[in-house]
């Protein structure tokens, strides 16, 4: 079903995030300057193909980024922002991330009478997660530190 690690990574954070609750907010983390890409899996085309689907993208700020309209084979997003979709994906990449895209940015899906907004919060990488403990640092934490980091590498290289 799943092609790569990537995708089934991201299908456990759907997953995840679905039996924490409607309202949960999955977290990417970026640096100033590089691209990072947003993750956006619905499984209202998992059974059957669906016609009349629109998804949009909107910013910390309530801008819309992207808007995509199946039905009508529309497209548009912001300079600097791009979208792809597959059926049960649609991925916001921003191209080079700055200061106002940082915070929580919502992928809103619907189908006739029906609709889902996923949060995934853009927060920016901190230095610690990337570096080894000085001085002796608990080995527990560093572990669960590159635990993290590995998981948002997955992410992003998607």
């Amino acid at each position: 079903m799943w092609s790569t690690a990537v995708e089934q990574t991201l299908y456990l954070g759907l997953v995840l995030s679905r039996l924490v609750g409607e309202g949960s907010t999955l977290k990417v983390f970026c640096r100033p300057g590089q691209g990072a890409s947003l993750p956006c899996l619905y499984d209202y085309e998992d059974q059957t193909n669906i016609e009349q689907l629109t998804m949009r993208w909107t910013s910390p700020h309530k801008q819309l980024l992207c808007h995509y309209i199946k039905h009508r084979n529309y497209q548009n997003c912001s300079t600097g922002y791009t979208m792809n979709y597959r059926p049960g994906s649609i991925k916001l990449t921003i191209q080079q991330v700055q200061t106002r895209d940082l915070g929580t940015h919502v992928c809103s899906v619907g189908k006739p009478h029906e609709s889902f907004d996923f949060s995934i919060d853009l927060a920016m990488m901190a230095e610690s997660v990337t570096s080894a403990p000085a001085g002796g640092g608990n080995q527990a934490d560093h572990t669960w530190s590159l635990a993290v980091l590995a998981l948002t590498c997955l992410l992003l290289c998607m």
